[in-house]
């Protein structure tokens, strides 16, 4: 939590030290998460998580540098999930309870949490009112909440996945690469991906996750 804080302190440092050169803009995404196979060791691994949606909302502060070159960091709000599979939850769960008979209706990850992008990119005017560019750099990320919620029948369960008790890890940084279109100046869109670079799981297990953006935005 203390190396994010000061990752995000040096980012604003400089979003404001180049105030009268670089401009705003919000940025809302819509997320589809993908989480890797987790890893039990060398020779097993097991696909406990699958890919499910989500969304992120924040800003962002264009800084031109030269040529066509630009610097943009930001923060931004996320809220990702991870679907559970139900066969590996049916089987723990019948097992616990040691019921055959029961099973599991909806199983799924939820996750809350920031993350810092620090982009850099090119961009290239196309016609007067239309402007590609292409991007990439490292999105620095920590969970602040997260819970597994499992429902049986009528009963619903829900259980931590972070801090002390939990199976996961908070902090991620992952590397962004992408195309956006900018629009009258403005109007913004892009598509881009996310690799994960830290490993999410404690203990013995690892697991990476990736995302996958369609984003919209207004540049002021």
């Amino acid at each position: 939590m203390k190396r994010f804080l000061l990752v995000l302190a040096v980012v604003l440092g400089l979003s404001v030290g180049a105030k009268a050169q670089g401009s705003f803009g919000v940025r809302l995404s819509y997320e589809l998460s993908c989480p890797g196979d987790v890893k039990i060791n060398d020779m097993l691994k097991t696909n406990m998580f699958g890919n499910s949606s989500g969304f992120s909302a924040g800003v962002v502060y264009n800084i031109p540098v030269f040529f066509g070159f630009y610097f943009e960091p930001g923060v931004s709000l996320y809220y990702n999930t991870f679907s559970l599979n139900k066969g590996l939850v049916n089987d723990f769960i019948q097992d616990e309870m040691q019921s055959p008979n029961v099973t599991v209706s909806d199983a799924s990850v939820r996750m809350w949490g920031l993350r810092v992008p620090v982009i850099g990119g090119y961009r290239l005017n196309i016609l007067p009112a239309l402007s590609l560019s292409v991007f990439t750099g490292p999105e620095f990320g920590i969970a602040l909440k997260g819970k597994s919620h499992m429902k049986v029948g009528s009963l619903s369960m829900s259980e931590g996945v972070y801090g002390d008790d939990g199976a996961m890890n908070r902090p991620d940084i992952k590397w962004r690469f992408g195309v956006g279109a900018t629009f009258a100046n403005h109007l913004y869109g892009a598509i881009s991906g996310a690799v994960g670079l830290c490993d999410q799981m404690k203990e013995d297990a690892s697991m990476h996750a990736n995302l996958f953006d369609i984003t919209v935005g207004y540049n002021f």
